[in-house]
């Protein structure tokens, strides 16, 4: 019997990141433009490291305490504005 090896590429061209990641070719290019995401030019050809980017987006967690603090803040930002015109 045959065995089938599936090996996942250490990096990816922005087309397949892309794919990989659900975000725009053009979103990409911009947070490597930014120096937000780690990136190497081989050849003209801009790969990221796979591993990088997954570090790089769970560095973008959102926390649900983050979420709450927002909602809280525009609460009682809304309660300021109305005790302000009354």
């Amino acid at each position: 019997m045959k065995q089938t090896y599936h090996i996942a590429p250490a990096y990816l061209d922005l087309k397949g990141l892309s794919i990989y990641s659900s975000l725009g070719v053009g979103t990409l290019r911009d947070y490597i433009s930014a120096g937000d995401l780690p990136a190497y030019k081989v050849k003209g050809k801009v790969l990221v490291r796979v591993d990088e980017f997954d570090a790089w987006v769970q560095s973008h967690k959102i926390s649900r305490k983050d979420k709450t603090s927002t909602v809280v803040d525009e609460v009682f930002q809304s309660l300021n504005k109305c005790k302000s015109v009354t």
